[in-house]
């Protein structure tokens, strides 16, 4: 049982609050994934808009009108060609080791570490579909570990939620908090008023303020910080979304 005192509202409260934050990095991390792929999906951009106003960023008409015309699979794939193009090591690559790695040893390692979060929650990334540093995978990661919590909030059971709030913290502040304002601001200058432009800055503010609200300020990295890795580090060719043995349901 949790043993500080908290009213039926607060815990309310939180649990709305963690909910939002886990559709809005879900529905984020599907937008993410190729829309040529097995997992591709058109937006659910109302799922979006609410989720993401329920956590008080509310997104503006001018972007929701760009969110409208990359809806499509059709529209988008056009899109994440031109944005990202065909190969990581050109384009706007949305894969952290891309960012401030200069070496094929340091990606690994990084890789390693992305993993590793992965693997203490019981995930792992599924075959088929991207490494485990893709933005999809990772703003996924975010989605499982506020169901987590939530979920552990519901039953008023304390360690776990603590555990999933650390682990979301550590998770931001060494990875995703570092590298989201880099690929936000290069998605921004190649695609300006893109549907991808629109969601790479929404990705990026989310990740803030889930920062600011668990004090972590991550090192933040610019697009100056884009070192395209050449080579694929050996044993590091994964996909993603993420597969899970025993997914948390809310309660």
């Amino acid at each position: 049982m949790m043993t500080t005192a908290v009213t039926a509202d607060t815990l309310d409260q939180a649990l709305d609050r963690l909910l939002a934050r886990a559709d809005a990095y879900r529905l984020l991390a599907a937008a993410f994934r190729d829309p040529d792929g097995p997992l591709a999906a058109p937006l659910e951009i109302d799922d979006l808009v609410a989720a993401l106003a329920a956590l008080g960023l509310p997104v503006a008409g001018a972007e929701r009108t760009s969110l409208d015309a990359a809806a499509g699979l059709t529209e988008r794939a056009a899109e994440h060609r031109r944005l990202f193009g065909h190969t990581v090591a050109h384009g706007c690559p949305p894969y952290e080791t891309e960012y401030g790695r200069r070496h094929v040893f340091g990606q690994a390692q990084e890789l390693g570490d992305v993993s590793g979060f992965y693997g203490a929650f019981g995930l792992r990334p599924a075959p088929g579909g991207e490494r485990p540093d893709h933005l999809a995978c990772e703003l996924e990661f975010l989605a499982v570990v506020a169901l987590k919590e939530a979920y552990a909030l519901s039953r008023e059971d304390a360690a776990p939620a603590e555990v999933a709030r650390a682990a979301a913290a550590a998770f931001l502040r060494d990875h995703l908090g570092r590298w989201a304002p880099a690929f936000a601001s290069l998605a921004v200058r190649r695609g300006p008023g893109t549907g991808y432009a629109v969601l790479a800055s929404l990705a990026a503010r989310l990740v803030a303020d889930h920062a600011a609200e668990l004090a972590v300020a991550p090192e933040r990295l610019g697009p100056g910080h884009l070192r395209p890795v050449e080579g694929e580090p050996d044993g590091f060719n994964f996909a993603c979304g993420v597969d899970e043995a025993d997914p948390p349901i809310p309660g």
